[in-house]
């Protein structure tokens, strides 16, 4: 067994703040990991969890703040750098040499060693490998030998998945499997501390569960290495981590175990949304209203949207299982559910973003017969996609005449008044519409996308995560607007994490897990469910009491 047990004093965070432009991925982040800890790191999407565990790796960099491991500064350095220093990682994705064996592949990662000792700087630079092979130095001899015992050893580590394979080349392998790879490839470079970034990515929860045994086993086996895991899949963070610190808008909400961690009042609220008063107000006109011009085409009976028995590859991954469900003529329908759940999967099918392996999906009652996205777009559809999605490079005015890429025929008079009403709806950009939209916060940029979708004139929208990375007073004023909208007319599909806000607007809704239908029901009543909150947080999320049934073993929420 190659040892592992060397001196590792701990990875501390201290105040990191990382910002994109007007928009803060993370918001002073303070966190300190001992040796042999294992740590899960959750929150619903755009809460910057791998934007954190990129700046500890070096591939982005700190606006304030300090990252240090061993006494060592982290932060300034470059990731291979960082490295060297005893910090290993995986990527959300999987990223294989597809050309190489199996266990070349995992020998990789033993390459930092070979070139200059690993954590010393090495004795010749870059050329310090083929130097050494060429000369036959007993030094790189020995320390080529102990990478191929360390290679072997964690091949064997992870059983018949690797071990029997690893002279088979790496593209043979089915996702799951690379998955595996890619940890292998990490932990051959007998790292102090390994960041695993959604590591069951993808994996059905069969699979999922298996990966978590294999993780335990490499706790056992290296007990003094800490690991730090963003995962989307809680039940998994339940199994695995015995502390666990949830993300929301790019800052730490909470830092518990994990059924204290999930058992508090602001976590279910950063999954879930809190709840307004929208149902109860009076939806009032505005500059930016919304009647459809045109009635939608196709039976007048007919849902406007229906998805039948939808399954959607990516790869070797299902993201969809046999999904069914129908957006009624004028009806607002949100589907939700946690991360990873397939909810974006599902708009991007109806957009032709992504391609059904099986099943149909029927436009205005009619089989869809677009062949690409522009064409869906034809047949009255707009999109505001997740992440707003500008052309960072354009104007905010040509970034909102995007919208009008459909009615390309109307006069220029027409979509100058349209482009004043939008103004007159966001007085703000009166004065940026020269401005690049790159340069706009996460709140502006959702605004130019409203803008740019009402602009379609669509009969259908098809909105993504409208409340992701924005303020409270911001989530507020998009929904009101697609309120107003809803009510003269629109048909709306919603993907949205914030169930309890989402809840308040459409009328009925589906909810997702692990790409199949979980449940589906009328808005009044999922608010109702206590399942819809088991949906996002993984299980029961009621917090753990003491075996004399006195007062919960959580602190207060």
């Amino acid at each position: 067994m190659f040892d592992m047990t060397g001196k590792a004093e701990g990875l501390v965070i201290d105040g990191v703040t990382v910002s994109f432009g007007g928009l803060k991925a993370v918001d002073a982040v303070s966190l300190a990991v001992e040796p042999g800890e294992f740590v899960g790191i959750v929150g619903p999407n755009g809460a910057g969890k791998s934007t954190l565990i990129q700046t500890v790796t070096g591939f982005c960099r700190p606006d304030a703040g300090t990252i240090s491991f061993g006494g060592t500064r982290l932060d300034g350095r470059k990731p291979e750098e960082i490295a060297a220093l005893g910090i290993g990682r995986t990527f959300q994705t999987s990223r294989v040499f597809p050309g190489l064996a199996i266990g070349e592949s995992v020998r990789i990662g033993t390459q930092r060693q070979l070139i200059g000792g690993g954590r010393s700087r090495p004795a010749f630079g870059a050329i310090a490998e083929p130097l050494g092979a060429l000369l036959g130095i007993g030094r790189y001899r020995r320390a080529a030998a102990e990478a191929d015992a360390r290679a072997e050893e964690v091949l064997k580590l992870f059983g018949d998945r690797l071990w029997p394979r690893r002279d088979q080349p790496a593209h043979s392998l089915s996702y799951a499997n690379r998955r595996r790879l890619d940890i292998a490839r990490a932990l051959a470079a007998g790292p102090d501390v390994l960041l695993l970034d959604e590591p069951t990515a993808g994996m059905n929860p069969t699979e999922s569960h298996e990966l978590a045994d294999l993780l335990i086993e490499m706790r056992e086996r290296f007990p003094r290495m800490a690991i730090l895991m963003v995962e989307h899949k809680l039940d998994i963070v339940r199994k695995l981590a015995r502390r666990t610190v949830v993300m929301a808008q790019g800052a730490v909400i909470v830092d518990d175990t994990p059924e204290c961690a999930f058992a508090h009042s602001e976590v279910a609220a950063a999954y879930l949304g809190k709840g307004g008063s929208l149902s109860s107000r009076a939806v009032v006109k505005g500059h930016l209203d919304h009647a459809p011009a045109a009635a939608m085409p196709g039976p007048a009976e007919s849902p406007a949207i229906e998805l039948r028995d939808v399954d959607v590859h990516y790869g070797a991954v299902q993201a969809l299982f046999g999904l069914s469900l129908k957006v009624g003529r004028g009806e607002a329908v949100a589907v939700l559910g946690g991360n990873a759940s397939g909810k974006s999967t599902t708009i991007k099918t109806v957009l032709r973003l992504a391609r059904p392996s099986r099943g149909e999906i029927l436009l205005h009652g009619r089989p869809m017969e677009a062949r690409s996205t522009a064409d869906v777009i034809e047949q009255g559809i707009a999109s505001i996609p997740e992440g707003r999605r500008m052309f960072a490079e354009l104007t905010v005015r040509d970034n909102i005449l995007m919208g009008a890429y459909a009615r390309r025929q109307t006069p220029k008079a027409e979509l100058d008044r349209d482009i004043e009403k939008a103004v007159a709806e966001f007085p703000w950009l009166g004065k940026r519409l020269g401005q690049l939209a790159g340069t706009l916060s996460g709140g502006e940029q959702q605004m130019v996308a409203m803008a740019r979708a009402w602009l379609r004139k669509p009969q259908i929208l098809c909105i993504d995560e409208p409340s992701m990375g924005l303020s409270p007073m911001m989530v507020d004023r998009v929904y009101e607007i697609l309120a107003r909208w809803k009510s003269q007319g629109l048909t709306i599909l919603m993907v949205e994490q914030s169930a309890n806000k989402a809840l308040e607007l459409v009328d009925r809704a589906y909810v997702l897990r692990n790409g199949a239908l979980s449940m589906e029901g009328r808005a009044a009543d999922l608010r109702q469910n206590p399942a819809v909150r088991d949906a996002y947080l993984g299980g029961a999320a009621a917090a753990p009491e003491d075996p004399q049934g006195a007062s919960p073993l959580c602190a207060s929420n």
